[in-house]
């Protein structure tokens, strides 16, 4: 079997909701990231106003952080905006 058609049947058993907490997991990394970038904050910067570590904050924005709700309204009022809206 090629690596492709093993990559494909691997994905093909994981189930669809752990796909989905992995996207939302990228989306949300994804939008703190371009905030950041927009507003030429850095890491370290942003770490201090959340009170986290420096590597703390990089595995949130590496996407594969499972965020907690109290997490994101934490980052949603230091940085001022909605980071995800239902």
């Amino acid at each position: 079997m090629k690596t492709s058609e093993l990559f494909h049947k691997a994905l093909s058993e994981v189930p669809n909701d752990l796909k989905i907490q992995i996207d939302l997991s990228f989306a949300i990394a994804d939008k703190i990231a371009g905030i950041l970038e927009e507003r030429r904050m850095s890491q370290k910067d942003f770490a201090r106003l959340v009170g986290k570590t420096e590597t703390e904050v990089s595995r949130w924005l590496g996407g594969t952080h499972n965020f907690t709700l109290k997490t994101i309204a934490k980052i949603s009022s230091v940085l001022g905006c909605n980071l995800i809206s239902v």
